[in-house]
Parts: structure tokens; C-alpha cells; sequence
């Protein structure tokens, strides 16, 4: 048998060293997991941990005689780790990564921090509720939708901490909230008592297509009552950011002789779903048109200056 060339011997033992640099990032091993992973002699097992501590110097064997190679630290700043450390703590809150992983993260990136900071830094929140963002919920909602099929989905309801319903819905339509821009699905409620109900896909949880068959011929898209147009009137600074254009959903703004701005609103059905929107103007925005929204939004600031006539109620120190 001809004897091998030194620059296949050379090939040989450079993927002998990749791959122990491989098993090693993996997980830690010891000699005699070594041994029955890579298959080689034990003297030739031995000169290429050398040569690779060499070559590797975050090589490590630690009192249970295990080597492990393990990758090296960032040289990141004491200011840029506490900086990360609040970014894993926002993603905490809202629930995008799971807790166990952020939790990992957040102890190496204090580990090297001196122990009074490590003490003061509060641990990672649990999240307040593990929503899936609306990008995520999408693809499965149209799919939905085109397919014909029912979605199944747990809606946590507005106003109501960590209340949640099961909810099966046959899309109809998917659109944009004329004033939040917030995603929506119009559908029929399967299980429930309204023919037809709106979600926002913000507070659906684990949605998934129903196991049953899609509907044999396309649902009709309902009929909806047209959008209403709101009129509103600006003053104040409220007029000025009008006219200077930062708000698009408006219509083209009107100047009236006292410097008052005019302006309409395309809002959904009646229009409530545009007062919250209305009302965070304060003092600035005056709803003109039509009468029963305007009824309503006298009927809300009255109601807020009562409230900020009375004296605030003081509760016990045990009060929840």
C-alpha cells in the first residue's frame, strides 16, 4: 500500500482538529467521550488536544476533567452590557423570546460586572402576556382567508388583565383601522351569538387554522355600513400640526377667518371608534359633524370635568 503524502497527512489531521474544535463548542466532553466520538487512538487523541490548545487558547479542562472550547467574550463596555441588559429586559415584558433563553443572556452579560451592580440589576420580568405580533399573526389570518378555512384563536379581551376567550372565526376581510392603522379581521363568529365581529390581530393568541374542511364555496363579504365622515375643528397648537401635515388620515385642511383649522376624519361605521383618538387632542380638537358623536364627545368631557372637580377618593394603605 503506497504511503501517504505529507499533504494528505497534513488534510487529515487539519479536519481531525476541526472536528474536536467542533464536538468541543458543542458541549463539553471528556477524554473518553473523546475517544468514542472521533474514533482515534488515544496517543493520537492526545497530540491533537495539544496542538489544538495551541491553536485555541479559550481551550479549557475544568476539575471534572472535561474539555470544553468555549467561544470568547465580546469586549463589550460595562455601559454597553447594563445598555443590553434593559433590551432583554424589554423583550421580557412583552413576551417575544422565551424567558429561559433571556434569562441566560442577561447572566453572562452581567457576569463580569462588578457584584454591588450585579445585586442592584432586578431580575428579568415575567411577561404580562405572551402576544404574538401582528406580522407573525398575519400569515396564518390570510392564509385563512384565502384558503376559506375557520381560525381558532384566544382573544384577550380589551380592558381586562389576563381575560381571555376562545374564539373560531371564518375570515371575510382583512383591513387597516382607518385612525390607529392597526391590523384587522372581519369575520363570522362561529361560536359565538353576532354574525359578524372585528379583532385586532394584536390580541389574538396561538392562532392556528381549524382541523376541519375549508368552506365549500367562498363566504360573501358582508355588507358594511359605509365609512362616516367626522368634522373636526382645530385650535391652538392642535391647528398648527394640521397644517403642517403630521396628521395624513386627515383630509386637506380648511382655514377659517379666526385662524381655526377644519378637517375631516374618515372614520369607521359611526364613528366611536375614533373618539379615543379625538379625545387625546384635549382642548385642541372640537367635533362639529355628525350630531351623535358630537353628543358623545360633550357627554365624555363632561364627565372628565366632574371627575377633575372632585377631590381624588383616598383608599386604605391595604387597598388593591
Amino acid at each position: 500500500m503506497p504511503a501517504s503524502s505529507p499533504q494528505s497527512s497534513d488534510m487529515q489531521r487539519t479536519q481531525q482538529l476541526f472536528l474536536l474544535a467542533r464536538l468541543l463548542r458543542r458541549a463539553a466532553m471528556t477524554h473518553a467521550d473523546l475517544l468514542e466520538a472521533t474514533g482515534l487512538e488515544e496517543e493520537v487523541l492526545g497530540n491533537l488536544l495539544t496542538e489544538l490548545a495551541t491553536l485555541e487558547p479559550e481551550l479549557q479542562q475544568d476539575e471534572h476533567l472535561c474539555w470544553r472550547l468555549r467561544a470568547p467574550e465580546p469586549t463589550w463596555t460595562a455601559a454597553e452590557r447594563l445598555t443590553l441588559h434593559r433590551g432583554l429586559s424589554a423583550l421580557a415584558t412583552c413576551g417575544a423570546e422565551p424567558t429561559a433563553a433571556l434569562r441566560a443572556l442577561a447572566n453572562r452579560l452581567t457576569a463580569p460586572l462588578p457584584t454591588h451592580v450585579q445585586v442592584a440589576l432586578p431580575p428579568l420580568p415575567q411577561p404580562a402576556q405572551q402576544t404574538l405580533a401582528p406580522e407573525q399573526v398575519l400569515p396564518l389570518v390570510t392564509q385563512a382567508w384565502l384558503g376559506g378555512h375557520a381560525l381558532q384563536f384566544e382573544y384577550l379581551r380589551p380592558g381586562r388583565a389576563q381575560s381571555r376567550r376562545r374564539v373560531t372565526l371564518q375570515p371575510h376581510l382583512i383591513c387597516a383601522h382607518p385612525v390607529t392603522l392597526e391590523l384587522l379581521v372581519v369575520g363570522r363568529e362561529l361560536n359565538g351569538r353576532r354574525p359578524q365581529r372585528t379583532f385586532r390581530l394584536a390580541r389574538m393568541l396561538g392562532a392556528q387554522l381549524h382541523p376541519g374542511r375549508p368552506a365549500a364555496a367562498p363566504v360573501p363579504v358582508p355588507i358594511c355600513p359605509a365609512a362616516s365622515a367626522v368634522t373636526l375643528r382645530f385650535t391652538g397648537q392642535a391647528r398648527l400640526r394640521v397644517i403642517e401635515g403630521r396628521v395624513p388620515h386627515l383630509s386637506e385642511p380648511i382655514i377659517n377667518p379666526d385662524g381655526s383649522v377644519d378637517a375631516t376624519l374618515q372614520a369607521p361605521h359611526d364613528g366611536r371608534a375614533a373618539l379615543p383618538w379625538i379625545l387625546s387632542w384635549g382642548g385642541g380638537a372640537e367635533v362639529l359633524s355628525p350630531a351623535p358623536l358630537r353628543a358623545l364627545w360633550q357627554a365624555e368631557l363632561r364627565t372628565a370635568l366632574t371627575a377633575a372637580q372632585r377631590p381624588p377618593t383616598q383608599f386604605g394603605a391595604g387597598a388593591a
